[in-house]
């Protein structure tokens, strides 16, 4: 009896690996502190997943059939509460890129790991899953809206309409070109009266806008016409600008270009998300690097990764996830502890002393 209520209470670990040495000396390593189940291709682990209530996952990527970042994936729609870690000798970019934007990975992990690392790691994942609630499925946020009012849609004009041919049939060719995104439903406005004579927009709720961090006008195009002037954006130029633009209009979702001065832009991601957890950060940039890319991933928390040149459909897109993604943090506070970030990877410097303005706004969206 004793036996099984400790079982019972051992966060529950799953490695899946389609090497078995592999498999083996991670039972050695956590079989004492963990409830461990193995699986040597995804299919079985999503058998598992299905089975059992799992806390944490950690996968290789380069399986045959089934990719570590597909498992994964699929992971995520069927427990969101599973915490995701992506585990690879082969740091590759599209292994890279799809653990951010399709599985939303909590840490990404190169082979050799340091099994200190490793412990860490899957420890902190563990705690994490234990104490922080479950994400709420996007659906739930788009239901029970008082009013039409509560509905705000992103409506963009799509940038790949399919061209007809004399031959192609009419099904195929009926590709529309206007796609209608349909964002939370959020609770009534406070809406202030708008002076014709100025455009003045009406006061939203709070995480209802989009700070553009780039110099890029190309970037800050392309935001602008995803949103179709339905929710504010705020272009900044600097970080002066962003901090300002966080604290006096205290938008959810950050757009942050990070294809110049790269040290910079890695310092004020890692701090403005310790500062801010409930902030969402799209990046962007016309080239993928690796090393970079998992940094942001481990130091940063970003939710998604854009090269450019930026579509529109797509920006929408990844915008309509961010802003949902940010009103479920809101909701849930405790949930913004499973993108917690190591602050202390960023070297300290100029921007610090910027950022440090905001570490008395951890409930800046609450405030009214």
């Amino acid at each position: 009896m004793h036996a099984h209520a400790a079982e019972a209470h051992r966060p529950r670990l799953l490695f899946v690996d389609d090497e078995q040495r592999v498999l083996n000396s991670m039972r050695i390593m956590f079989r004492r502190q963990f409830e461990l189940f193995l699986a040597s291709h995804g299919a079985e682990a999503l058998d598992i997943v299905r089975d059992k209530d799992i806390d944490v996952i950690v996968a290789d990527h380069r399986m045959p059939k089934m990719t570590g970042v597909e498992v994964l994936s699929k992971v995520r729609a069927m427990s969101p509460r599973t915490v995701r870690i992506l585990l690879t000798g082969y740091a590759d970019l599209d292994a890279v890129e799809g653990s951010i934007n399709e599985s939303e990975v909590f840490r990404f992990l190169t082979k050799p790991c340091a099994p200190q690392q490793l412990r860490e790691t899957i420890e902190l994942a563990a705690k994490l899953a234990r104490e922080a609630p479950a994400p709420v499925p996007t659906q739930a946020l788009t239901a029970g809206a008082d009013t039409p009012g509560d509905t705000i849609e992103i409506i963009l004009q799509s940038d790949t309409v399919t061209e007809v041919t004399g031959s192609t049939p009419p099904v195929a060719a009926r590709t529309s070109s206007t796609a209608v995104l349909e964002q939370p439903k959020f609770p009534p406005q406070r809406a202030e009266p708008v002076a014709p004579a100025t455009g003045t927009r009406p006061k939203l709720a709070a995480g209802l806008g989009i700070v553009v961090f780039s110099m890029d006008n190309e970037v800050i195009d392309c935001v602008n016409k995803a949103v179709r002037g339905r929710l504010p954006v705020y272009n900044a130029g600097n970080i002066v600008q962003v901090v300002k633009i966080l604290t006096e209009q205290r938008p959810g979702v950050l757009v942050t270009d990070v294809s110049e001065d790269k040290a910079t832009i890695q310092s004020m991601t890692a701090r403005l998300k310790e500062h801010l957890p409930q902030l969402v950060t799209i990046a962007v940039s016309q080239h993928r690097d690796v090393l970079d890319m998992v940094w942001l991933i481990n130091h940063g928390q970003i939710f998604r990764f854009l090269r450019k040149p930026l579509s529109a459909g797509r920006t929408a897109i990844s915008l309509q996830a961010a802003l949902q993604h940010h009103r479920q943090l809101l909701k849930n506070p405790e949930l913004a502890k499973r993108h917690e970030v190591d602050g202390g990877a960023a070297e300290v410097g100029p921007v610090d002393g910027v950022l440090s303005k905001l570490k008395g706004l951890k409930r800046l969206w609450t405030s009214q």
